[in-house]
Parts: structure tokens; C-alpha cells; sequence
């Protein structure tokens, strides 16, 4: 590891205040690379040479600084990263004196350079985990792509088993994170995210987590595992991340997947997300009327919205010419098909419902009271026209 000038004089700022005294870091050919006195930066400390060629801590005292040229009195230590000295740390002073004061700045050191190196390493095995899960959960195909297998063994990853995909997202509501350390989940630290959720419980060995586009994402194991205990562990992990990050966290949950269609869990769960809110947080695909939705709208974007648009167009004109079948028809639909309920949430007689249906079937041909298949039909038009997007 080499110390970049910046970091170098970033360490030695944080250090002086501390300690009162100059100190000076020092490159491993002894030039000085940071200091308190900046006129000495680019100079050669040959007490530091010395340091690293024998390995050792050099004490110059005032009365030996015609054998050290370029130095002051002082001690020198070794900066040592991995058994191997990567720089020495000089503070200027008696050495009797100055020695803890030595000791304790070439400790900071260490700990900032170890720290600096884990968030590297952390950093570069973040942005390998979200190129993989991006392989995972975003190709084409029903195959699990080769490239993905060859990251597979690096990032930790069994490609084998079935998963399923929930995909947790802090709010842009930017009053609701008022006072919150980071404004979105990729910020956390990755390796830390891991290690709490599987100190809680909530995820377990095998389980997969990574950052993408601002989201955390989970890849659940789901062999042996009811439905209802993934979503419990879900709703736990929402909470764990919201504790963590000081954000209102959201989540969507998609189903149970083989590697190859990953993306089709990807995809339920990005739809579950969009549709949770204030009073639900976390949604499912597993839930009813939510899959009935998402099934609408997968119908509608492959060749099937092409084959519905002479009906939508039909049943839209029939809305136009009379906007009270929309809502009648919508009724006749929340109420599961049943006349009475439908004429009681619309508030109208039976006979008024009646007539109304009966002016629809004119207009379009499509009967949903009498026939289950144009009742299907009306269902999938009605999701095939533009709505408002989904609040919280």
C-alpha cells in the first residue's frame, strides 16, 4: 500500500491539534510527503530512510543532526500495514519526551490507513455485488447468464437454489429524513448492513444482499421456508434498515423464483414497492388483489394490449358518450360481480342498474353482469387505461 500525499496530509492535520507538537509523514524512499512546516514537504528525511531500510523506530537527539541531514530531533517510527512497513511517522521533539506522544501518533496512523483500505475494499466489493445482481436480476432469457456464474464464487453467491426477491427503498420524502445520517440506503455500509441483519436474525446464512440504484436488495433462500415466515423476516428487515438508516424505509416483496427467472421476481417486487405507502409499508406479490393487478398489467404489456385495443376502444367510447357507466361498471366490478352490492355502493335502484348495464351492452357488447369472460375483459380495460401514479 502506498500513502497518497492527500490522506498523508489529512492524517497529519487531524494529528496536530492532538498532540501539539510538528509531525511529519514520510514516503518509503524517507521523502517527506505532508507536514505541519510545508516547507519541508518534497524534502529528504534520512532518519526516515533509515527507519525503513532497518525497521526500527530512530531516536535523533540534538547532538547527532550532522548524521541525519534534512532531519530535526525527534523519533521516527516504522508505519506498518500487513507486516510490511508502508511509511514512517516522524514528531519532532526530546526523544525521552516525545516517545508515548510517538507511539500514540504512529497507532492513529495504522487505524486511519486500516480504515481507509477497508473502505476501499469495501467500496470495490459494493460496486462488484451490484454488477453481479444486475446480471441476476436484469437479463433476458430464462437462463442464469455465464457471466453471472463466473461472479458467483467472488461475491459468496449459490447460484442453485430457488430465491425470492424483496427490494427495500428509503422515501423521497425528504421532510421524513429530517435528521438522518444518510439520504438513501446505498450509503450504508454494506459489509455493516450484512453483519447486523444476521446478528437480528432477520437474514440468514445463504441470503444474498446488495445495493442497486439507490435500493437495497435481498435475495432470499426460500427451500424449506413458508411464504408467511419469508414475509415476517421481510417486515423485519424493513424495520432493521429504517432503526439503521433514521429513513422511512419501504418495501416490495416478489415471488419465489429459480435462478433463471430472477428478473420475473425482480420485476413483481419493483411492482409491490411502487405500490406501498404510509399505511403499508411493505407489499407483496403474494397478496391477492396486488397479483390480480400485477397480472392485468403484465397481460396488457405484450401482444395482448395490441388484441384488447379495438375493445378498449369500444368500452372508452361508451365512457365518453356516458361517464356514468365508468363508474357503474367499476362498481359492478369491487363488488365482485354482485348487482345488489353494486347497486347499493352507487346508491341507485336495482332497476336503475339495470338500464345502465343494459346501455353498456348496447354501446359495446359486453355484458359483465351476465358473462364472466366480458366482466374479465372490462377488468383488463379498465387497467389499460392511463391512471394517476400510485401515492402513498
Amino acid at each position: 500500500m502506498q500513502i497518497n500525499t492527500e490522506l498523508a496530509q489529512r492524517i497529519v492535520d487531524i494529528i496536530i491539534p492532538v498532540v501539539h507538537r510538528n509531525v511529519n509523514l514520510m514516503d518509503l524512499r524517507g521523502v517527506i510527503i505532508a507536514s505541519g512546516h510545508p516547507h519541508r514537504i518534497g524534502t529528504v528525511h534520512m532518519g526516515a530512510r533509515i527507519a525503513i531500510e532497518n525497521g526500527e523506530t530512530i531516536e535523533i537527539f540534538p547532538d547527532e543532526l550532522a548524521r541525519y541531514p534534512g532531519a530535526l530531533q525527534g523519533i521516527n517510527m516504522p508505519i506498518v500495514r500487513d507486516e510490511r512497513p508502508v511509511g514512517v511517522v516522524g514528531v519532532f521533539g526530546d526523544p525521552p519526551t516525545v516517545r508515548s506522544t510517538a507511539q500514540l501518533v504512529k497507532m492513529i496512523t495504522e487505524l486511519v490507513l486500516e480504515r481507509e483500505t477497508l473502505q476501499r475494499e469495501s467500496g470495490a466489493n459494493r460496486r462488484m455485488r451490484e454488477e453481479f445482481t444486475q446480471l441476476l436480476v436484469q437479463h433476458d432469457g430464462t437462463e442464469l447468464p455465464a457471466a453471472a456464474r463466473r461472479l458467483a464464487r467472488s461475491v459468496g453467491f449459490d447460484v442453485e437454489p430457488p430465491r425470492l426477491v424483496a427490494l427495500f427503498r428509503a422515501t423521497e420524502d425528504v421532510a421524513s429524513a429530517a435528521g438522518a445520517a444518510v439520504s438513501s440506503l446505498a450509503q450504508l455500509p454494506l459489509a455493516e448492513i450484512e453483519a447486523r441483519l444476521l446478528a437480528a436474525r432477520t437474514l440468514r446464512a445463504g441470503d444474498f444482499v446488495a445495493t442497486l440504484d439507490g435500493a437495497v436488495i435481498v435475495l432470499f433462500l426460500t427451500a424449506g421456508t413458508a411464504d408467511a415466515t419469508l414475509l415476517a423476516r421481510a417486515r423485519s428487515l424493513r424495520s432493521n434498515l429504517a432503526h439503521l438508516s433514521g429513513l422511512v424505509v419501504r418495501a416490495g416483496v416478489g415471488g419465489r423464483a429459480a435462478p433463471g427467472a430472477f428478473p420475473a421476481s425482480f420485476r413483481q417486487a419493483v411492482f409491490a414497492l411502487a405500490r406501498a405507502g404510509n399505511r403499508h409499508p411493505i407489499r407483496a406479490i403474494s397478496e391477492e388483489p396486488l397479483l390480480a393487478e400485477y397480472m392485468r398489467s403484465r397481460l396488457m404489456a405484450d401482444d395482448g394490449g395490441i388484441a384488447a385495443q379495438p375493445v378498449i376502444g369500444r368500452i372508452e367510447a361508451a365512457f365518453v358518450k356516458r361517464a356514468v357507466l365508468r363508474e357503474t361498471v367499476e362498481a359492478l366490478l369491487q363488488e365482485n360481480l354482485d348487482g345488489t352490492a353494486t347497486a347499493s355502493a352507487l346508491r341507485v335502484h336495482r332497476n336503475t342498474l339495470s338500464y345502465r348495464l343494459k346501455q353498456f351492452e348496447e354501446m359495446t357488447g359486453l355484458a359483465p353482469a351476465r358473462r364472466f369472460a366480458d366482466a374479465i375483459v372490462c377488468w383488463i380495460a379498465l387497467g389499460a387505461r392511463p391512471t394517476a401514479p400510485h401515492g402513498p
